[in-house]
């Protein structure tokens, strides 16, 4: 498709093919989106190696359908080894939990998988291209300027080659892709994207460093297992790799430019004293200011059609972690494809309050807290190193990530419930009376659609009046008592467990309407005309 002034037409541009914007572009895709997605050649030295990913990652893997192929390249329940100096003082075997049944209840996935980056790009590239989508590299963003329809994006050859590539996108994504590093230009009128950004080797802070790699490790063996330093270091063997993940905090080197291998090896041996381990080969090294006051709340996630995710949101010094991306990514997907196909864009103005709310941790005590709750206990000697780098250990679970502040989250039922509008649905365990087997409520939400949950027989008429308006936009159960093999009209899950009825609530003739991302958007009576309001604007009805 070419438009009038020779550009090349989609609905959505990504730009940045990380695992951020690789997400957002397979989310799309699945959801009928026209997408094209652009890797700049400055985008990927710039993105930082991670350990893994969390439990909500794979949750949102598992929902795009590529979580079994990643489980296939990484470790799930990585062991732990810490050390004060050359002493070891704690061991945690490969695989040990010491979670409670209680606090693993509603998770699929109950740890961080420990993953190499590139792996995770790898199988998301090759999902991407199944659905008939390849990305595409060799350009660079020369400049770009909106209006109130489109943005247009002009590319050319990385390697300096003649012509010009323009495309027009109704929205663009800018995943982990600094905006400084995006010339922009706008014509009388237009307006044009004008955050400002820190990039990972700025010298927007003159205080100490973060170095970050991966490595190539001799005398530590490559057992499954993170080794923790209290003295700031941490190294952990990527699975499917001869590499080690890499981090030293707090380092005295205020020109944050990328250390060098010998750097590396002098600080590994001066903090741990260990002369039996070596780094003797470096695959990406980078440094990062060690700032951690900054606003997150304040964060930029938008510029008029510009959606900024990943390591592109907000002026930071150290990444935000890939978790945090793709969930940027899992909320933005479905917005996006909510605007285009409905014609109105309000719903797009949720994205950037709900994560900024999140950022800014003004979302509760979960994951928006600086520190997993449930961690071994920290040596008193890491103390003079500050608790900011211990955080990556725990892993950016999210699972406790809520949007109850979000104005799409609407509580118009019982008040006396654990479950709140805005906050993520747990997995539990029904009874299915269609299939006769044992369900989870993740198999139903899995997929593009919203779910509507009526808690009771009582609530069955208005859940088939929502299904019938909104036809395969809405899919549609009914929740009921009893034990299997009950017969109650309009029931067709049963909560053989009693788990729905903890966690959902017990109020019979309730309604849940249940986001396309998995989060609990309104609870309401059984009124159909409320819930049909509700969606107005963000799913189509059906004639």
């Amino acid at each position: 498709m070419v438009d009038t002034q020779g550009a090349v037409g989609c609905e959505v541009l990504v730009l940045g093919a990380g695992p951020t914007g690789l997400t957002a572009a397979l989310d799309l895709v699945r959801r009928g989106i026209d997408v094209r997605i652009v890797d700049p050649a400055f985008s990927a030295p710039m993105r930082s190696p991670s350990r893994g990913l969390g439990p909500r990652s794979l949750e949102i893997f598992d929902d795009l359908g590529v979580v079994d192929e990643l489980l296939r390249f990484g470790s799930l329940g990585q062991g732990l080894r810490m050390y004060a100096g050359r002493r070891e003082v704690t061991h945690l075997p490969a695989g040990s939990d010491r979670s409670s049944r209680r606090r693993r209840a509603g998770r699929r996935y109950g740890r961080s998988l420990a993953i190499a980056t590139r792996q995770v790009e790898r199988v998301l590239r090759e999902s991407l291209a199944a659905g008939g989508v390849k990305v595409e590299v060799g350009l660079d963003v020369r400049a770009w300027e909106q209006d109130d329809s489109g943005v247009t994006v002009r590319m050319a050859p990385e390697d300096g080659g003649s012509g010009e590539l323009r495309v027009r996108a109704a929205y663009v994504v800018l995943a982990d892709v600094p905006a400084t590093t995006l010339p922009v230009t706008g014509a009388p009128g237009t307006t044009v994207l004008t955050t400002t950004l820190t990039t990972a080797n700025g010298s927007a802070s003159s205080g100490p460093a973060v170095y970050v790699g991966e490595v190539r490790v001799d005398g530590l063996p490559r057992e499954d297992t993170l080794h923790v330093w209290t003295e700031g270091i941490m190294l952990a063997p990527l699975p499917a790799e001869d590499t080690w993940w890499f981090r030293a905090d707090g380092v005295p080197d205020a020109s944050h430019r990328a250390p060098t291998l010998t750097q590396c090896q002098e600080l590994f041996q001066q903090r741990t004293g260990r002369d039996d381990v070596r780094i003797v080969g470096t695959q990406f090294l980078t440094a990062y200011p060690a700032r951690y006051d900054t606003d997150l709340g304040s964060a930029s996630y938008r510029e008029g059609r510009v959606f900024l995710t990943g390591d592109a949101v907000g002026d930071r010094s150290l990444p935000r972690g890939v978790d945090a991306g793709i969930q940027d990514a899992y909320n933005l997907g479905w917005k996006l494809a909510a605007a285009i196909r409905a014609g109105e864009d309000v719903v797009l103005d949720s994205y950037e309050p709900e994560r900024q709310a999140h950022e800014a941790g003004s979302s509760g005590s979960g994951p928006s807290a600086p520190y997993p709750r449930h961690r071994p206990r920290l040596p008193l000697g890491a103390r003079r190193w500050g608790r900011r780098w211990y955080a990556e250990l725990g892993g950016q679970a999210q699972l406790d990530l809520h949007y109850r502040g979000s104005g799409l989250s609407q509580e118009l039922g019982g008040k006396r419930v654990l479950l709140r509008a805005g906050d993520r649905v747990p997995d539990i365990r029904l009874w299915s009376v269609r299939a006769a087997r044992e369900i989870r409520l993740f198999e139903i939400l899995r997929g593009t659609h919203w779910t509507v949950l009526g808690l009771g027989s009582v609530a069955a008429e208005a859940v088939a009046a929502v299904v019938r308006r909104f036809g395969s936009g809405v899919h549609g159960e009914v929740i009921g008592g009893g034990s299997v093999g009950s017969a109650i009209p309009g029931v067709t899950l049963l909560d053989s467990h009693g788990e729905a009825r903890h966690t959902l609530g017990s109020r019979g003739g309730s309604v849940l309407l249940v986001r396309p991302d998995g989060y609990l958007g309104l609870r309401a009576g059984g009124r159909p005309e409320v819930i049909a309001a509700y969606l107005e604007g963000m799913v189509t009805e059906e004639l």
